[in-house]
């Protein structure tokens, strides 16, 4: 019995997928701890804006105990939301560092970056408001033309992916770096706890538009796999394609890949 070797397009694909996977998973965990953080937020607002206007928490339900046992656990759950959004940043360079390596095995220098190049652009100050823009919109081009499809003039998903990632991690920075006693003072409080709610929010629609992205190249970036596999004598080139057969998604070629 032979061992079955394993080819670069067979590579890319069991790649691809498990990186789509992983981050469509920590997504979602992390998407429904941020959506409990808005709420949070904004009821830590409201208490602040009674406080300011009152001087007392009276009937804001800040003295229940269920609320304190909430407070108890604030640093674990921001400690959690933390490493998943972690994940999810690295996920996601993982998914794209593979789709480059991926179109410019099928056509060289369809994307403008290398993997690598394309993946350090993401950190690199200044940089990075246009590297990662430059290569979603590569990405985006790449699967439209495997497609044989137009593209919009305007690339909506990867503008509004940097966008949104500014604005989401700038509000947070804000947040973070607001002095300790800033909120003891309940006007201070209120105004943080608004910047951190709508951060949040910022970071929930990030999430959304990348899984929108990643949800519309998708196709594009299959038939890419498979070109690349006919390229590797994978699939046989002799035989016309059969229209009522299912279509093949990256899964088929990931094998035994969950």
């Amino acid at each position: 019995m032979t061992e079955r070797r394993i080819t670069p397009a067979k590579s890319l694909a069991g790649g691809l997928t498990w990186a789509r996977r992983a981050w469509v998973l920590a997504a979602c965990v992390s998407g429904a701890m941020l959506t409990l953080s808005v709420g949070f937020y904004l009821y830590l607002a409201f208490v602040s804006y009674v406080v300011e206007k009152t001087g007392s928490a009276f009937r804001t339900g800040a003295e229940s105990p269920l609320f304190q046992a909430m407070l108890e656990v604030t640093g674990p759950f921001d400690l959690s939301l933390a490493v998943l959004q972690a994940l999810t940043i690295l996920f996601f360079l993982r998914w794209i560092w593979l789709s480059v390596r991926l179109a410019n095995a099928v056509r060289r220098d369809s994307v403008r970056y290398t993997p690598w190049t394309a993946i350090v652009g993401f950190f690199i100050p200044v940089a990075n408001l246009w590297m990662p823009l430059y290569t979603l919109i590569d990405i985006e081009d790449f699967a439209a033309e495997s497609e044989s499809r137009a593209v919009s003039s305007i690339p909506w998903y990867p503008a509004g992916i940097v966008l949104t990632a500014i604005l989401a991690f700038g509000l947070m920075r804000i947040v973070g770096d607001a002095p300790v006693d800033g909120f003891s003072d309940p006007a201070a409080s209120q105004r943080l706890m608004q910047v951190a709610a709508v951060g949040a929010i910022a970071h929930l629609v990030l999430l959304m538009l990348t899984y929108a992205y990643m949800h519309a190249v998708s196709p594009g970036l299959e038939l890419a796999l498979r070109e690349l596999a006919e390229a590797e004598g994978l699939v046989s080139t002799a035989s016309p394609p059969d229209d009522s057969a299912p279509s093949r998604s990256a899964d088929d070629f990931s094998g035994a890949n969950p």
